[in-house]
């Protein structure tokens, strides 16, 4: 009897390997009929068979199994191609890699869906939606996140100092980034974040001090500053999210005014203020420049 059911459950897990193999087959581009919604079928019912089955540990297999999927692919098919890029290479791959993975990670949740009922939510593991983003994350990002940021601030100071950049790329990695978050996951686009505004601020207190080095009067300082926020907005606008867009702006406002709020008063009172400069003035007064 128990040699039956054992042979009942080695058939099922192969039927839904077999599914598996036959989805991965075709998303590596091999010359392989389409599925048709028997063969989809097929996985289903096999899933749902084990997920009901009396025998304890059909469900845990069948779980297994989920993760090992998720886990194979991201060894076989994403790992090697990234390993050895490097900047705009390294994004470029990432996006496309992450979306495929994501087709992947679909499939596997419509075949595998019944252990959301069935298993996860007893056992109280992360849902099959929040396991792929954990897997991602914890063997894709832990691994590269230091040479992916690397690459994105290289984006962005670049273009800062009048580069020209695919400002199409940089929101696609940011839009990652906020996508791959999840449940049990590293939050990688608030780590992300802190080194931009990290950044901005030694960018623009370097700017500051520049500036007041070369005498420049309070009216030509502010012109500056309304510049540079203007144009650090306008950018912000197209791949940051509007969270992220008011923290940069807030930031470079304390560095470039509130932060040497008296000096620029005492310059101001002693040079006075242009007549054309007054109206730029009042757009800054909550900044408490007096």
């Amino acid at each position: 009897m128990k040699m039956d059911a054992d042979m009942m459950l080695n058939e099922k897990l192969k039927k839904i390997d077999d599914v598996i193999t036959k989805k991965k087959m075709i998303m590596d581009g091999h010359p392989v009929i389409p599925f048709t919604p028997a063969e989809k079928m097929i996985a289903y019912e096999c899933v749902y068979t084990l997920c009901t089955r009396k025998r304890r540990d059909s469900c845990s297999l069948v779980y297994e199994k989920y993760t090992n999927c998720l886990s194979e692919r991201i060894q076989e098919r994403v790992l090697p191609v990234l390993m050895d890029k490097h900047g705009t290479e390294l994004l470029t791959e990432i996006t496309r890699l992450w979306l495929e993975y994501k087709e992947f990670a679909s499939f596997l949740s419509k075949t595998f869906a019944d252990l959301d009922y069935f298993y996860i939510r007893r056992k109280r593991h992360p849902s099959l939606a929040d396991f792929m983003r954990y897997y991602f994350c914890n063997l894709v990002c832990d691994e590269l996140f230091s040479k992916l940021q690397e690459a994105m601030m290289r984006l962005i100071i670049q273009e800062r100092e009048g580069g020209q950049i695919d400002r199409n790329l940089l929101k696609k990695v940011l839009d990652f980034f906020l996508g791959a978050g999840g449940n049990g996951t590293t939050d990688y686009y608030e780590k992300l974040e802190q080194i931009m505004l990290a950044e901005a601020a030694a960018y623009y207190s370097q700017l500051s001090l520049e500036w007041w080095f070369w005498g420049d009067s309070f009216s030509n300082y502010l012109r500056k500053v309304d510049r540079c926020l203007n144009q650090e907005e306008a950018r912000a606008e197209f791949y940051l999210s509007q969270t992220t867009k008011t923290k940069l702006l807030d930031v470079m406002k304390y560095v470039l005014l509130e932060r040497n709020a008296k000096k620029w008063a005492q310059k101001q009172n002693a040079e006075g203020m242009e007549a054309e400069d007054q109206e730029l003035l009042s757009k800054y007064a909550s900044l408490k420049l007096e």
